[in-house]
């Protein structure tokens, strides 16, 4: 049998083969092992991702370099098209979707995602651009996979309520999209989550700028990044929302999994889903009313799922438990933030789950639980102290008075606060380990400990600042949501309540103060180290050297990019800060005015010889602890409900120092 490619003859690999059959020879076609151009849609789109995840580890920042000459054509004509015709706003139904675990994109064009194999929008260096604005940039994903290692990169440090990973981490896998407009449409997104929580991981993702978006402050960038997350989180809502209609009774193990982590049951995505939406209510928008609403939500659904019992071992046990006990740690903070008692108490006889471990530790989890507890009880006592105060009315008989009670009271809170702070400090968390969960260890053990000294800064500050504040920020007022006035001008206790405050607590103004300065500083210090996320770690052997940066080693951050936390405990951080600024004013004032004396109280062993120098000590150390507190909000600012604060703090801390 003779071969066609031994006789010149180009076969076409048909049976019969027409050229043979012209020159009246045997066909025996054989494919060629020689490489060369693979110009099919498949080849195309593998050839894509090969070039992307090549580019994503030559930066070990994500995808967003720029497209070729030919594809940014091909882009503008296909805007040019889209601008004129209005484009709804699409949510893709997660029925009509199928999980999506790989690095790769599905081709669904029937209900508008774009593909590779179509051309509609990702180029083959992994770039999505539909436009040429430059200033509106968004991060999004591909793929579950590369979904849930950006939550445990930028989320699980901060609020750890999912299992370890499944998975090695690896560096954060993003793309870049470069809409035309700043209104969000869903048709543009590379992947669209199947499930609730995913959806809301995405929501909070979608808050977080690329690295290196000069533009990332702008108001249309901001504006790009809402819309798109706020819809990613109705949509979590929603899903939500069916999902709890087809809930029955069953036993969580044997149920069907989450497609973002082998471990988590399904029905229990939308717990975890409505917690994340609990800290974008609270970070993002700012409304605490509906963080309130969600966090309820959330423990409403646990406990219809029985999370909070003891049951077997299962495969899911510590899913559960990071659930429950994450879903308590909310509930509290909800509580503290609208000034109102939590639905259920982490000591009610119905919780039989154990507290969560990590790595082995299981000290963090109850440490943080208490100090809400305490913190809470410090907010109570704080607004007894204010409640039913008429600073408009002359008539002391219509202001009820204190219980003699709250003297002792306040002592012992005072000292299980001291005692549980020396105790965090004693015991607290030391590895050598890197990765997300050696990280959310230790912030645990660090919020913690915030928590405690910012709940003994609630209990004195009435007494050592009875001043009108100086921050009028309606979401951290706590005089105003106890007293419904508005946060348009100051508020100031009566001089018979002052009076009433005065004789019963038990510590003196100048110990209160000195308190406040030590808890503050505290806080100060914690906000300081507090890590970043590292974007750029990797649990792989053969990481790049420098990849596996630890994450608790403090990073320099841009003004605005990747946030240092989930600012959960801005509020507490921003009463810090106002504690710093009052104690700066005094000993300034103090100073200016030559009598340091009657700031001794403050200073550490002064002397007449040494007063000046231990005042201008403590001044910088005072001017450190708000830089301190101001760069944490500053990184943190990506969210818009702290953005709002972090504006406030930076217009007094510039006339603290003017003044």
């Amino acid at each position: 049998m003779t071969d066609s490619r031994a006789s010149k003859i180009r076969c076409n690999g048909q049976n019969p083969c027409a050229n043979c059959s012209t020159h009246r020879q045997q066909c025996q076609y054989r494919p060629s092992r020689r490489g060369g151009a693979r110009r099919g849609a498949a080849a195309a789109e593998e050839l894509a991702l090969r070039r992307a995840e090549r580019l994503a580890n030559e930066t070990n920042t994500g995808i967003h370099v720029e497209a070729s000459d030919a594809d940014s054509e091909g882009y503008h004509r296909r805007s040019e098209i889209d601008a004129t015709v209005p484009v709804p706003v699409l949510l893709p139904s997660p029925v009509e979707r199928e999980p999506q675990r790989c690095g790769r994109v599905l081709d669904n064009s029937s209900i508008g995602f774009p593909s590779a194999r179509s051309g509609s929008g990702i180029t083959d260096n992994g770039l999505l651009r539909t436009g040429d604005r430059s200033a509106w940039s968004l991060r999004a994903y591909r793929c579950d996979q590369d979904l849930i290692n950006a939550y445990y990169i930028f989320i699980h440090p901060y609020f750890p309520v999912l299992p370890p990973p499944a998975e090695s981490q690896y560096s954060d896998r993003y793309m870049t999209l470069i809409p035309q407009s700043p209104h969000a449409n869903a048709s543009l997104l590379p992947y669209w989550p199947t499930s609730s929580l995913g959806l809301a991981v995405a929501a909070i993702l979608a808050l977080i700028p690329h690295p290196g978006d000069v533009y990332a402050a702008h108001e249309e960038a901001v504006t790009l990044r809402r819309s798109y997350a706020d819809l990613y989180a109705r949509s979590a809502l929603e899903t939500v929302e069916d999902s709890l209609e087809s809930f029955s009774e069953m036993d969580l193990s044997k149920g069907p999994r989450s497609t973002l982590h082998p471990d988590v049951p399904r029905k229990m995505e939308s717990v975890l889903a409505l917690g994340l939406l609990t800290l974008y209510e609270c970070c993002q928008r700012g409304n605490v009313a509906k963080m309130r609403v969600r966090a309820n939500q959330a423990l409403t659904v646990a406990m219809d799922l029985s999370l909070h019992g003891q049951k077997s071992l299962t495969d899911c046990f510590d899913a559960r438990r990071r659930c429950w006990w994450g879903t308590i740690s909310l509930v509290y903070l909800s509580s503290l933030m609208t000034a109102s008692p939590p639905i259920i108490t982490s000591d009610d006889l119905r919780i039989t789950i154990p507290f969560p471990e990590i790595r082995g530790c299981r000290e963090p989890w109850p440490l943080l639980i208490n100090a809400q507890v305490l913190l809470l009880h410090s907010c109570s006592i704080e607004r007894q102290l204010i409640q039913g105060d008429n600073n408009n009315n002359s008539d002391n008989s219509n202001n009820p008075r204190l219980p003699s009670s709250l003297r002792e009271e306040i002592k012992s809170l005072d000292t299980s606060l001291l005692d549980l702070a020396a105790e965090a400090d004693r015991y607290r968390c030391i590895a050598n380990c890197q990765g997300t969960e050696a990280d959310s260890e230790r912030i645990l053990w660090a919020t913690s400990s915030a928590l405690l000294h910012m709940a003994r800064l609630a209990l004195h500050r009435i007494r050592a600042f009875p001043e009108p504040s100086i921050f009028f920020s309606e979401q951290c007022d706590l005089l105003a949501s106890n007293t419904g006035r508005s946060s348009s001008r100051p508020f100031q206790l009566s001089p018979s309540r002052m009076n009433e405050i005065n004789s019963l607590f038990p510590f003196t103004e100048q110990e209160s103060i000195r308190i406040c300065l030590q808890s503050s500083l505290v806080v100060s210090r914690i906000s300081r180290r507090l890590p970043s996320p590292n974007p750029a770690y990797s649990d792989a052997a053969d990481a790049p050297d420098g990849e596996n940066t630890a994450s608790w080693v403090s990073r320099s951050r841009p003004s605005l990019g990747s946030p240092r936390s989930i600012p959960y405990l801005a509020c507490g951080q921003l009463q810090c800060f106002y504690a710093l600024t009052m104690v700066l004013w005094r000993v300034r004032a103090a100073a200016y005015a030559g009598n340091l004396s009657s700031v001794y109280y403050l200073l550490d062993r002064p002397s007449v010889q040494t007063e000046v120098q231990d005042a201008e000590r403590l001044m910088e150390e005072l001017h450190l602890g708000m830089e301190a507190l101001m760069a944490s909000f500053r990184a943190d600012s990506v969210f818009e409900g702290v953005g709002m604060m972090a504006k406030e703090m930076e217009a007094v801390y510039k006339a603290t120092i003017m003044d």
